[in-house]
């Protein structure tokens, strides 16, 4: 007959209670994992856009905008008796628009009035020889302006580009409208950052990428360690400088200003070193570091001693 001991008793119960602590504490972990899950933003989503399509929004032919919360299409005249005017309407059910016609966008031409009552019946738009690209192309004048470059690699709207040491850099451009006569030649030249100056002089250091080039593909390809200055090696840095002109007219007159003809280009730029080779320097070559979730390693050992727990308490 067993005899019963108050210490194995006792410590029966405190295994039996650090399991289900565990257990507990993994419940919760596991509750809190669900609360941080990212919420389906579907709901929302649908919610916020309940109601959008019960605005019209009206623009009539004097660019003037207009908003309705009538769901229905609608279409608004201006002051001047001008009937064109182009309705959008949210609303999938707006009269006269078919089901396929989601937004229900109609243009109308004369469907609207002025404020003596008169209907426009001309649905013809009128087309305006105004502007400066329509004279331009008509006439075959750049208005005495120059023609200048348009970046397109790099995007014109970088000010001032990166372009990486020991690398091909592309370079692509196009001509304004202003362009009446396309230089069939072209120079790239390059300015070295402030500092550096042409030997036993303090003029700025500058060298040729390329010379008299033909201008026809709107294209090149600068490699920066053959195409660099003589004696120099490109650093990484700020305060560069790349021009390109006309090599008709030549590098001291590429400021002046003819009409329809290449105006100096000049682009600054920058320099830096890729050490894309060195961010992966002593790691193994087959790691992954998505490929083991920490919460699962830590739940999966407290599961573990939770049984090892409840096993011991037993065999007790």
């Amino acid at each position: 007959m067993a005899v019963f001991s108050p210490a194995r008793f006792s410590l029966k119960l405190a295994l039996v209670a650090l399991a289900l602590c565990l257990c507990i504490a993994l419940s919760a972990h596991g509750v809190l994992a669900a609360d941080n899950a990212p919420k389906d933003a579907g709901g929302k989503a649908e919610d916020s856009s309940k109601g959008s399509g019960d605005r019209d929004l009206t623009l009539n032919a004097n660019g003037a905008l207009s908003s309705t919360p009538d769901s229905s299409s609608s279409s608004s005249s201006n002051g001047n008796g001008n009937g064109n005017a182009i309705s959008l309407s949210g609303a999938s059910d707006s009269p006269g628009t078919s089901s396929d016609n989601k937004f229900g966008i109609s243009l109308n031409s004369d469907s609207s009035s002025n404020g003596n009552g008169n209907s426009n019946s001309d649905s013809t738009p009128s087309k305006s020889t105004s502007g400066s690209k329509a004279t331009t192309t008509s006439s075959g004048s750049s208005n005495g302006q120059p023609g200048r470059i348009v970046m397109k690699t790099p995007p014109q709207s970088v000010e001032s580009p990166l372009f990486e040491t020991a690398s091909q850099v592309k370079l692509k451009w196009d001509y304004d409208n202003n362009m009446k006569s396309p230089p069939s030649q072209i120079t790239i030249r390059g300015q070295m950052p402030s500092g550096y100056f042409q030997p036993g002089t303090t003029k700025p250091l500058y060298w040729y990428i390329a010379q008299n080039v033909s201008a026809s593909p709107k294209a090149y390809t600068w490699d920066t360690i053959t195409q660099s200055p003589p004696g120099y090696t490109l650093r990484e840095g700020t305060g560069y400088k790349l021009y390109i002109y006309d090599s008709n007219i030549g590098w001291e007159n590429s400021t002046h200003v003819y009409p329809g003809k290449l105006f100096q280009f000049m682009l600054p730029f920058s320099m830096y070193n890729s050490r894309y080779a060195q961010s992966n320097d002593g790691v193994p070559k087959n790691y992954n570091p998505n490929a083991g979730s920490r919460s699962a390693s830590v739940a999966a050992g407290a599961w573990t001693a939770a049984l090892a727990a409840l096993v011991a308490a037993f065999a007790i």
